[in-house]
């Protein structure tokens, strides 16, 4: 019986040497001891791969479900958003009694609760921006809930407003004196929360309704701490902390309305629209656009005349030259001897009051994208109801990481005089694009699958 040696799979013994084993018994023992040994190190050794494979695939499997579940709670953490608080609720609630700071109220609006796919999207879109925030789709039939209870005087007058259009324009100038917060019209998407832009213009935030010992402008007996607004230097106006170009003055401890400016030029009538606006509760600047409604309401005024953003735009003229000087004492009065009084009476003794004032956001704050300014190459990419249109491309060309804005609107210009302007309700329906591009349809798939 011969072997022969090999290097590779026996090293300890010379290459090409032949040994016999009958003639060298030792050296035969050796190597047949050194066989047995390394066939049954084969042997544990396949068997120990086995178990070491199996071992593997349960601990891999075990990672795969514990990185779901990891998944799943970032998933869900991620889309944590606005809390839906019903229009029915909130009119239950009491007033708020904190006049300074703006509630974490979202107001949005539709004709019913089912909303066109874009609307919803940018909805998610705002309430995820915002999530510890309470969201309130009004709805038509909510609209004239609110007025019956808290606009009783406005109410002949909104029922003979010629459509739907109009009351809804109406409606949004209630919520923000009744209830206070911030509302957007639908076709706004929110890429930053509000809660850091209204802390840049001195402006705190509450949840709706905290009572007042909780509220850090009410001492713990619930009565109002003395608040001085804070003297601005108008050499050293505030710089935005985004772009570091100057900001509107905004003092701590006051009654606040917010809107924005659409554009650069102050006066273009369509340049402060009503398509968003925040406002601490009880503003008395709210009454001046109902006040004009119920004065030109026979006049046949379009909607944009009457109760849009020409209209809001000559109400905040008004406001600043006729109300807006020292403490706002004057709109006080005015406001005093007004249908509303009752709801949220004025003092007659100015000083106990907080200052009132308006903040018009520069245009990067809430509307970046300027259907008026930006030309028509812009409006391709960022008007919704244009068959190019992009929202990634349109914020992308537009800079809004830049500017550091917190919402764009995509003015979808859904409505019409009589109702809803149909080729643009068709636009806002279309499923919306997913990463790829392509639209999340079932005819899209299909296309798909026969390629």
């Amino acid at each position: 019986m011969r072997a022969y040696a090999d290097s590779e799979k026996f090293p300890f013994l010379p290459s090409g040497r032949m040994i016999t084993l009958k003639n060298r018994p030792v050296q035969g023992a050796v190597l047949l001891i050194t066989f047995i040994f390394l066939t049954i190190s084969l042997y544990s050794l396949g068997r120990g791969r086995e178990a070491g494979e199996s071992a593997l695939d349960h601990y891999k499997e075990r990672f795969s479900k514990s990185a779901g579940i990891q998944s799943k709670a970032k998933e869900a953490k991620e889309a944590k958003e606005a809390k839906r608080l019903y229009a029915e609720e909130l009119l239950q609630r009491p007033l708020a009694t904190d006049l300074t700071s703006i509630p974490k109220l979202f107001h949005q609006s539709w004709m019913n609760s089912t909303l066109p796919a874009k609307f919803e999207e940018w909805s998610h879109s705002c309430r995820q921006a915002n999530p510890d925030w309470e969201w309130v789709l009004w709805t038509d039939e909510d609209n004239m809930n609110l007025v019956k209870k808290y606009a009783p005087w406005f109410a002949s007058t909104y029922d003979a407003l010629h459509s739907e259009i109009y009351r809804a324009d109406t409606a949004r100038n209630i919520y923000m004196h009744v209830f206070g917060g911030v509302y957007a019209d639908l076709d706004t998407e929110c890429v930053g929360p509000y809660e850091e832009m209204f802390a840049e213009y001195n402006t705190s935030m509450i949840v709706h309704n905290k009572p007042p010992s909780e509220s850090d402008h009410f001492d713990k007996s619930g009565q109002r701490m003395g608040l001085q607004p804070t003297q601005v230097d108008e050499e050293s106006r505030p710089k935005s902390t985004a772009t570091g170009l100057d900001i509107p003055s905004s003092a701590e401890g006051e009654r606040k309305v917010f809107l924005g400016r659409m554009g650069t030029d102050e006066d273009y009538v369509h340049s402060i629209p009503n398509a968003w606006m925040g406002s601490t509760p009880g503003h008395p600047f709210w009454v001046l656009p109902l006040e004009s409604c119920e004065q030109h309401i026979g006049s046949g005024a379009q909607p944009e005349y009457l109760t849009g953003p020409p209209a809001l735009y000559d109400r905040v003229r008004d406001y600043r030259d006729e109300y807006d000087h020292g403490r706002g004492e004057k709109m006080d009065d005015h406001y005093g001897k007004g249908s509303w009084r009752n709801l949220y009476p004025p003092s007659r003794d100015h000083q106990k009051l907080p200052p009132q004032s308006m903040v018009v956001l520069p245009f990067w704050e809430v509307y970046p994208y300027s259907w008026e300014r930006d030309g028509e190459a812009y409006r391709m990419l960022c008007w919704v109801t244009q068959d190019t249109f992009s929202a990634a491309m349109c914020k992308h060309v537009l800079g809004l990481d830049h500017w550091g804005s917190h919402s764009i609107t995509y003015w979808s210009h859904s409505w019409s005089v009589d109702g809803h302007w149909g080729e643009h309700m068709d636009a806002l329906n279309k499923p919306t694009e997913t990463p790829d591009g392509d639209e999340n349809d079932e005819e899209s798939a299909q296309a798909k699958q026969e390629d």
